[in-house]
């Protein structure tokens, strides 16, 4: 097991609850990868920084997956278009070959220098199936091969300053640390989901960890924040979220307030301009990030209005 644990509260910037701050660490000591979903803006890819963070790992390697992402990219690469290039010009010599033209991808790269780091594979969903499917055997032995090149070329390959061969094989006993996100665009393949750890990031339940996630997201940037001026805030941000969670397509979430604090602050809202309308406090409206959404909320706010 890892010496290092995990607790969720080690750093300026984010707040783990018990349980995933465990989920983390079993991941950990079993090698597996952790695959967080949850919905957008709670704070899935921050879960990625706060485990770098307070384990001392460095900065993260994040891969944001496109919907043309291929697994083989995160490995390695080979520029047969600048190979095609070189080779029509006189005097280039290295086209003969083809390890000058392959360069290991950012996974491929911390599997190579066997570095404890934190590997951030960001919305996973997007890709095509093939994307997670070509990726479990590396996320189990953190070996992979490069085919592209060539067996007579291997050992120029390796005498290259950070050359490698065929074969690249990381350190099983201490690999890194790689976090998947998804935000369930697209059903991925369970024999995937079996190689993974899961953890579901929820939204705050209580007041008290919403007051606590805008305090350390906000202390460099809001150092005049007044207590009574967020507890304020986040009372109101919690009845309109409340409204909207079943209403709209994006309900607001952490993100949002945070925004929405520093807003409230930079206006000089008061605790009283923020409880007048419970519904639609000032500058209600950052808080929702399309035109249906905007048209539902403030539909519910009328309908409500209508009753009372």
């Amino acid at each position: 097991m890892n010496s290092q644990r995990y607790t969720g509260t080690g750093t300026d910037f984010y707040v783990a609850p018990p349980a995933i701050a465990d989920v983390v660490n079993l991941a950990i000591d079993l090698g597996r990868p952790l695959l967080v979903e949850g919905e957008p803006g709670c704070g899935k890819t921050q879960l990625a920084y706060s485990i770098a963070r307070e384990l001392g790992l460095g900065e993260v390697v994040k891969i944001s997956v496109k919907s043309n992402s291929r697994a083989q990219d995160l490995l390695y690469r080979l520029n047969a278009l600048a190979r095609l290039q070189d080779a029509q010009r006189a005097n280039v010599d290295r086209a003969r070959h083809v390890y000058p033209y392959i360069s290991l991808g950012p996974l491929g790269e911390v599997i190579h220098k066997r570095q404890r780091r934190v590997v951030l594979i960001d919305e996973v969903d997007k890709a095509d199936i093939d994307f997670p499917n070509d990726l479990l055997d590396v996320l189990d032995t953190f070996t992979f091969q490069v085919d592209d090149l060539p067996p007579e070329e291997e050992q120029l390959a390796r005498a290259q300053p950070g050359g490698f061969g065929r074969t690249v094989q990381g350190d099983r006993r201490h690999p890194p640390v790689v976090v998947i996100t998804s935000n369930r665009e697209k059903r991925l393949p369970e024999p995937f989901l079996r190689r993974c750890l899961y953890v579901r990031v929820s939204f705050p339940r209580t007041e008290e960890e919403l007051r606590e996630i805008v305090r350390r997201n906000t202390r460099d940037t809001l150092p005049q924040l007044v207590d009574a001026v967020l507890n304020a805030a986040v009372a109101s941000f919690l009845r309109v979220r409340q409204l909207a969670v079943n209403n709209t397509q994006k309900p607001p979430t952490t993100s949002e307030l945070i925004d929405w604090v520093r807003i409230v602050h930079w206006r000089g809202q008061t605790p009283e301009d923020l409880a007048a309308n419970p519904w639609s406090p000032p500058y209600w409206e950052t808080m929702f990030k399309t035109m249906g959404d905007l048209d539902a909320y403030q539909a519910l706010v009328a309908a409500k209005a209508g009753k009372g």
